[in-house]
């Protein structure tokens, strides 16, 4: 399967990259951030191996999270009709359920008219 990154996904790489530089460093930031690459790119082999996102549940349409790094989550959809992982959100799993609830939503529902 082609595994294909929203911009919206694409831009919370670019904060994490950046809160790491920030405090920790150039090269942790690049291990970090390399390391949700390398994953997310493992989807295209595996799309399944993550389970179904539970607080995500009931939606129309299956959203899976795989966990990366000890504290982030990549989100995606796979859409079996076209052979296409979305990755829709990497999220820091600090953060509240109900911000990932409406986060995704909101990336999905632009992915899917055309707007991201």
């Amino acid at each position: 399967m082609v595994v294909l990154v929203t911009i919206s996904a694409e831009g919370r790489l670019r904060d994490i990259f950046d809160f790491y530089r920030d405090r920790a460093g150039r090269n942790t930031a690049a291990k970090i951030v390399t390391k949700i690459r390398e994953h997310a790119n493992a989807l295209g082999a595996m799309p399944f191996m993550a389970p179904v996102e539970q607080s995500l549940n009931g939606e129309q349409t299956e959203f899976r999270s795989l966990v990366v790094a000890k504290r982030y989550k990549i989100v995606y959809h796979v859409a079996k009709d076209v052979e296409t992982v979305y990755i829709v959100d990497i999220w820091d799993c600090r953060q509240s359920p109900e911000s990932l609830k409406e986060r995704v939503f909101g990336m999905f529902k632009n992915l899917t008219t055309g707007k991201e």
